[in-house]
């Protein structure tokens, strides 16, 4: 008798010993697949940093040099940072009778011909999500703002959409 109830000890304390390494395997389990999703949840945001900061550049560098800018606005400008979309978009609104073609860089800004100053200058670029950002903008002392969506492809930004 003495016998059996041991032999009953021994297996409850070996299936209970059992029963707990499963459960230490699914927490130590839940732990690492939680640390894999944070990591992956961390890469993507650090992705989006930085396209963010990359596409923030492109809009400084384009307004600063093409939309407020005096360079010449060319073919090649254009396709460097916008859709073949968005460019037909600009040509189109270019209404001027004077046999040239050209773009409408004025779409990028207020309709403002003159101003109270003469500063023209982007003061804020705020990520909206989805590729859009929200040009925020000085232009000759008015404040004024559009958004922007962009194509990220690799490296390669382009401008898709202005909304005023």
């Amino acid at each position: 008798m003495k016998k059996m109830i041991m032999i009953a000890v021994v297996t409850a304390i070996v299936s209970c010993g059992s029963k707990q390494q499963p459960q230490q395997l699914e927490k130590d389990s839940v732990v690492v697949a939680i640390d894999t999703t944070a990591q992956q949840v961390n890469s993507k945001v650090d992705q989006q940093t930085a396209n963010d900061a990359k596409v923030s550049e492109k809009i400084k560098e384009f307004y600063k040099n093409y939309v407020f800018g005096k360079k010449e606005t060319t073919d090649e400008v254009i396709s460097k940072y916008c859709t073949k979309k968005l460019a037909k978009k600009l040509a189109a609104d270019y209404d001027y009778d004077d046999g040239v073609d050209g773009y409408a860089m004025w779409d990028f800004r207020t309709d403002n011909q003159d101003g109270d100053s003469d500063v023209q200058e982007v003061t804020n670029i705020e990520p909206m999500g989805n590729g859009v950002y929200k040009v925020s903008f000085n232009d000759m002392g008015t404040m004024a703002s559009c958004k922007i969506s962009v194509i990220i492809e690799g490296d390669n930004i382009l401008f898709d959409e202005i909304h005023k």
